[in-house]
């Protein structure tokens, strides 16, 4: 496990030596996730779906949302095979199954109320292509150190604070100034990871209805997704700064332990010298 001492190793120059156990507990550490940080993999073929590990075999249908909780916190790994996605929104937007206008309609009336806009909704939602993906494997992104290639998606489900630091690393760690997002009505998650992966860019989301719900999100918490091919970039910025600056933290002149010293800027009660 990388703790503070181990820190000076790692140089923000080469995030290709960062491993996925590393960058995990890179982000546990420094940001204080409440949940582990899990890998998405979309598996296109047959043939991949044997070079994940998996501790568990799920023997009802569940929720996308249900496998990520398992994998946050409880260290499962699962593949969710296409016939076995217990969401419809999941389903479709996954590519597990066709556009049915009619169901597809009443499902987003509850959040629309109008049947126009009812039908663009689950339409208009990122997806796979139909048929192409056979299932999905997820893992905390740690236990992707024993599979053959990294995942897709690296999600988070965070604070908003939290996904400010996260999101910061992103743009410094890929070289952006600024980040668009993806709001659907629902779909949160699974819609959310797909614009992600489709867009080759970081995405954010709340909890949509089915999150809250099978996906036992807290309130007070979003998602953040990050590209797999990306995410040792944005490790290696984290890093960089921690080192440079003595801390994650970035409020105030930054590199305060967390969350740092989160007091008024030039509030004269705080002078104080090092000893």
């Amino acid at each position: 496990m990388i703790l503070k001492e181990a820190m000076a190793g790692l140089n923000k120059t080469e995030p290709a030596k960062l491993s996925y156990s590393d960058i995990s507990d890179v982000y546990i550490y420094y940001i204080r996730l409440d949940f582990d940080p899990v890998g998405i993999k979309y598996c296109m073929n047959d043939t991949e779906i044997a070079k994940y590990p998996v501790n568990i075999r799920v023997r009802t249908k569940l929720t996308f949302c249900q496998y990520l909780a398992m994998a946050r916190g409880g260290h499962k790994a699962a593949f969710m095979p296409s016939d076995r996605c217990l969401c419809q929104n999941a389903a479709l937007v996954f590519g597990f199954r066709e556009l049915e206008k009619e169901k597809d309609t009443e499902r987003h009336m509850k959040y629309l109320g109008d049947k126009k806009l009812a039908l663009q909704a689950p339409q208009e939602k990122e997806k796979l292509p139909p048929g192409k993906c056979k299932g999905i494997h997820v893992a905390p992104l740690a236990m992707f150190e024993e599979a053959e290639s990294g995942p897709d998606i690296v999600y988070f489900m965070c604070s908003p604070y939290q996904a400010y630091h996260i999101l910061n690393d992103y743009m410094g760690g890929t070289g952006r100034s600024s980040l668009d997002f993806h709001h659907t009505p629902n779909s949160a998650v699974c819609s959310g990871s797909v614009w992600a992966f489709n867009n080759h860019t970081a995405n954010m989301t709340t909890m949509c209805a089915g999150s809250k719900t099978s996906g036992k999100t807290d309130m007070s918490m979003i998602n953040v997704f990050i590209p797999g091919n990306q995410i040792k970039e944005v490790a290696a910025q984290l890093i960089g700064r921690v080192a440079e600056t003595g801390g994650p933290s970035v409020l105030g002149k930054g590199g305060e332990p967390w969350p740092g010293m989160d007091i008024c800027k030039g509030c004269p009660l705080f002078k104080y010298e090092e000893v």
